[in-house]
């Protein structure tokens, strides 16, 4: 039933745009508190940078990213180690989203247009809803961010996704309404290497400099 709908009470809709509003405020928290926790050892931490600019970066060759085995929106497996020779994008979508991941996928096309075809990036937008499987619905909504094709889905089951978000510091807090999670872009080089994190907001034109200073 529609929030506006007559036969639901002023106070419902109210209490539904509250929760959303909790959740939006969470998640930009954690996005904060990823940033910070990135360990220096591992990189060079700039939690704060101004918005647009890299939370973290990493010398090539400094910290590998992590591997998973997933399955994209037409059943193939999805891999970082078979994505070895392109640079790769690695973020973090839900699937039903309307607040933040849209805006964000628009971003992130933008920056893929200020290259070349056949010199984009591949980009993995790692799933944070393991309920959301269906390769029909994740195709479905693919369209609907308006995905350029270098985009690929990376589903799984819970277990799977757990140790994805667990390996690249994301937090994610299943909400009644919505899935608040850690908007972030790893940009990871041709062999593999994490080379740096955009927590959102971040600007296309950040993620298209940074992703010509690694090869």
């Amino acid at each position: 039933m529609a929030a506006n709908e007559e036969r639901v009470a002023p106070g419902a809709a109210s209490l539904k745009r509250l929760r959303l509003a909790l959740v939006v405020a969470v998640a930009l928290l954690i996005a904060g508190v990823v940033a910070l926790l990135l360990l220096r050892p591992h990189g060079t931490s700039n939690s704060a940078a101004a918005a647009g600019t890299p939370a973290a970066t990493w010398a090539p060759g400094e910290k590998q990213a992590p591997d998973f085995r997933l399955t994209d929106e037409h059943g193939n497996p999805v891999t970082i180690s078979g994505l070895r020779g392109r640079r790769v994008i690695v973020t973090f979508v839900d699937p039903h989203c309307t607040t933040f991941c849209p805006r964000e996928s628009l971003v992130l096309n933008d920056a893929l247009r200020s290259f070349p075809t056949a010199e984009r990036p591949a980009v993995v937008a790692v799933s944070v809803d393991p309920k959301t499987r269906s390769l029909a619905v994740l195709r479905k909504e693919a369209r609907r961010f308006k995905w350029l094709p270098q985009w690929r889905w990376a589903a799984g089951s819970a277990p799977q996704l757990n140790g994805v978000w667990r390996a690249y510091n994301i937090q994610v807090m299943p909400a009644p309404d919505d899935i608040g999670h850690t908007e972030a872009a790893y940009l990871v080089d041709a062999n593999g290497a994490e080379r740096a994190l955009f927590l959102w907001p971040f600007k296309a034109a950040d993620i298209a400099a940074a992703l010509r200073q690694i090869s």
